[in-house]
């Protein structure tokens, strides 16, 4: 049982994060662009829809996962075996929907944003593909829920985390993933690339992804803090997940000051945002990964390994689809953020000799950003932000994104089905298998794109 204090305390957290997702509903509502035509009133309905289902979806995740209950209940974990299966059928579902996004865009791009045409048009397939994974685990995931964990939902629920979150994973994505046809039928084209049903799906890659290294953490031993230097097989499945969040996160978040990169004003947009914004988002998405890098992997140098991993991947399909119209300078920017998460890390580790704090964490990375700022302002022609207000953007956005990404990540450690200690130590771990798994997924994806015809 919890005492009063505990529970305060997980109140006071469930309260401040229903509080702040609550603002951000409403600011990137704004953000996105509102109709002022005839628009108006269906978009209003739609985003009212849209609020009440997803309110309705955190009271279910409350009820499921966080609710206490009323006598203890027996964990049912499964075999190593068959999480690292379910590890890398969503690993490999994600690396189809990260691909996919940024194979979409550049279609976009180049052959313009006919609606309902581009429905079954090869980028939408791969991501289908990924989100197929997601859905498909689920399903199965409620089909053993009911077959084999014993009382009442509930109770089955929290007998295995893993089951419980592959079946709200799905849950989300069949809530997420029909809701941005429908809007465009409703609605017509978007404003920007901020419209709420893409930010719910961007939330639902984050949860497949996040997922996938939940379950593949229970099968493997972490022991303690190490260097880069000691890299094993084993973390790359993590690495990748989190770079792929940052890939898909910035793409889209970033989208429309790329634009500026080409060529394009930021006023042709008819969605000015100022500096600070730009800067808060790109700080609270690396913020994000490099946080879950180092604190689940308890690596000093992951969060910098997970820049230059998505860097690279970046770059890499730019080269593939030969697609000058898209770049790579976000991802060059996000670096030194992570380099300053690495940093404190590094601090905290060998010369502290303790874990290190979220405000240390939040404090280097919105240091990060300040230097940042002379390059931001030589690549984005924006007009420059008051100095206080972009001190104050990364230093609430530092503080709030690291305080959430070191409640995650502790999370997700304290919650491993699997009991990783030296009386009960996990399988040996395949190399072959896993390598061959993800290189599988990994060639799918690009014969799928080789051989893929242009719309036009």
């Amino acid at each position: 049982m919890l005492s009063l204090t505990e529970r305060t305390q997980k109140r006071l957290s469930w309260s401040l994060v229903a509080s702040a997702s609550f603002l951000l509903f409403a600011a990137f509502t704004i953000w996105g662009g509102l109709p002022t035509d005839s628009r108006a009133a269906s978009f209003w309905i739609q985003i009212a829809i849209l609020f009440a289902v997803t309110c309705g979806y955190i009271l279910m995740v409350w009820h499921l996962l966080a609710r206490p209950l009323k006598k203890r209940i027996r964990t049912d974990a499964l075999s190593v075996k068959l999480q690292r299966r379910i590890s890398l059928l969503l690993a490999g579902g994600a690396m189809a929907m990260v691909v996919g996004a940024v194979w979409d865009e550049l279609w976009h791009r180049r052959y313009g944003i006919p609606l309902g045409e581009d429905f079954f048009w090869r980028p939408h397939l791969l991501m289908y593909f990924g989100f197929a994974t997601g859905i498909l685990t689920g399903f199965w995931a409620l089909f053993y829920l009911n077959r084999h964990l014993k009382g009442n939902f509930q109770q089955r629920f929290r007998s295995n985390t893993i089951i419980g979150l592959l079946i709200l994973q799905a849950a989300f994505l069949i809530y997420a993933l029909p809701s941005d046809p429908i809007w465009h039928a409703i609605y017509g084209e978007d404003l920007s690339a901020w419209s709420v049903p893409h930010l719910l799906l961007l939330l639902s890659t984050a949860m497949l992804m996040l997922l996938a290294v939940f379950a593949h953490l229970s099968t493997i031993r972490m022991g303690e803090w190490r260097s880069i230097l000691k890299i094993r097989l084993a973390d790359v499945l993590p690495l990748l997940m989190f770079a792929g969040i940052a890939l898909t996160w910035l793409q889209v978040l970033m989208i429309d000051w790329d634009q500026v990169l080409v060529g394009n004003a930021q006023e042709s947009l008819g969605l000015y945002r100022p500096e600070w914004m730009m800067a808060a988002i790109l700080l609270g998405t690396v913020t994000l990964v490099g946080v879950l890098a180092t604190r689940v992997l308890r690596c000093v140098g992951a969060a910098t390994l997970v820049g230059l991993i998505a860097l690279g991947i970046r770059y890499g399909l730019i080269e593939l689809l030969a697609a000058s119209e898209l770049h790579y300078m976000t991802w060059i920017i996000a670096l030194l953020p992570l380099i300053a998460i690495d940093v404190w890390t590094f601090f905290s580790v060998s010369v502290r000799q303790q874990t290190p704090g979220w405000l240390g964490t939040a404090l280097a990375a919105a240091l990060a950003m300040l230097v940042n700022l002379p390059l931001i302002r030589s690549l984005y022609a924006i007009e420059p932000s008051h100095p206080l207000a972009y001190a104050l953007a990364i230093l609430v956005t530092g503080i709030g994104i690291s305080w959430l990404s070191h409640q995650i990540a502790d999370w997700m450690m304290s919650k491993q089905e699997l009991a990783v200690s030296e009386e009960s130590p996990p399988s040996t771990y395949q190399p072959l298998a896993f390598l061959g798994t993800l290189g599988g997924f990994a060639v799918f994806i690009i014969v799928f794109i080789l051989t893929a015809a242009p719309p036009v």
